[in-house]
């Protein structure tokens, strides 16, 4: 695991997702325009997750012990003006399994139009100091005195995206992105193949030795699926002791829940107090492996088992989730403002 988030931190690659509501797909650029680069960042920008491709692989590797399951990783690409860049620019946070704090990546990501090669040129920044540029996303000010001395680039890993009609293709040269490894000495050779659509992207990462020996990637060739996600806010709470509480309980309660469709877990907490509840809720779309019906689920867990102990399921596309077994309670809907960010 370690040495495949290092490498993922080298590398350029990016991110793959479908979303549990269709975005909007038609585009304003002109027909002349093949490059087509308002669309692509009307579907790039966003955060997106591989909850359910990780969930299934786990799955299904109980029968198949060889399996590879991919890594669970969340991506943000926040789009963040930096004065010091021509183009378009973006703050990138990408973290492990659901956890905001196993942070393997922050970039600044620079788009610009490459008209030689008829292509959306991606450019990848590393932040010399990364603490302070730590979540920049959430703090736009650090980047209006952010100068080029204070990031850099790896020559031949840039990615260049083109529209096909139908999705965005994003590739580097070949072996044009390399890096001398500190532990081996030897070079490493990286080559991506990645695709964006209107609610998902696709990545394929995989890195060789100088005598093409496998260092990391999927060995089967499937990429890391990752959907946009959809943030719902809401209330929820639960009686004090929870389902053995009396009617007459006082009640752990919460009006400013906010949590994503792709496998977010928040604990039920009360809002003044931060009392804890004992209880989660978690959304995820999901396919039951006996019919095969993708799904939109609200799920109640016991934090202490960490066992979902009862949840209710809906079409993938319904803006709104309700819950109510007396002693617990809780309401959902889609964010109103920028559903696809959770800031």
């Amino acid at each position: 695991m370690k040495k495949i988030i290092a490498a993922i931190c080298t590398a350029a690659c990016l991110a793959g997702c479908a979303s549990q509501q269709d975005t909007v797909t038609t585009t304003t650029s002109s027909s002349q325009d093949t490059i087509q680069e308002p669309l692509f960042h009307q579907w790039f920008a966003g955060e997106f997750d591989n909850h359910e491709q990780h969930w299934q692989d786990n799955i299904n590797k109980q029968k198949n012990p060889d399996l590879q399951v991919h890594e669970h990783i969340h991506h943000i690409f926040a789009p963040l003006a930096t004065p010091a860049l021509e183009g378009t620019t973006y703050f990138v946070k990408q973290y492990m399994d659901g956890d905001p704090s196993k942070v393997y990546r922050q970039r600044l990501y620079q788009f610009i139009r490459n008209e030689e090669k008829g292509a959306l040129q991606l450019n990848i920044y590393r932040f010399k100091d990364e603490a302070k540029y730590a979540d920049a996303h959430l703090h736009p000010e650090l980047y209006e005195n952010l100068t080029q001395d204070e990031i850099t680039t790896y020559p031949g890993c840039e990615v260049y995206w083109t529209f096909n009609g139908e999705y965005f293709d994003g590739n580097m040269g070949h072996n044009t992105c390399s890096i001398v490894s500190k532990r081996s000495g030897k070079r490493i050779f990286f080559n991506d193949t990645l695709r964006l659509t209107d609610n998902q992207i696709w990545i394929a990462d995989k890195a060789a030795d100088e005598e093409g020996n496998y260092i990391f990637g999927n060995k089967a060739g499937i990429p890391h699926i990752n959907r946009k996600v959809i943030y719902f806010t809401g209330w929820g709470g639960t009686r004090i002791g929870g389902k053995d509480a009396p009617e007459d309980a006082k009640w752990i309660f919460n009006r400013d829940i906010l949590l994503h469709n792709e496998g977010q877990i928040v604990p039920l907490i009360d809002a003044k107090t931060q009392q804890r509840s004992g209880y989660s809720i978690q959304l995820a779309l999901l396919t039951y492996q006996n019919t095969k019906d993708p799904i939109f689920k609200l799920g109640l867990i016991d934090d202490e088992t960490g066992k979902t102990i009862t949840y209710i399921w809906s079409d993938r596309k319904n803006p709104t989730l309700g819950m109510n077994l007396r002693w617990m309670q809780a309401g959902l809907k889609v964010k109103e403002d920028r559903p696809h960010f959770g800031f």
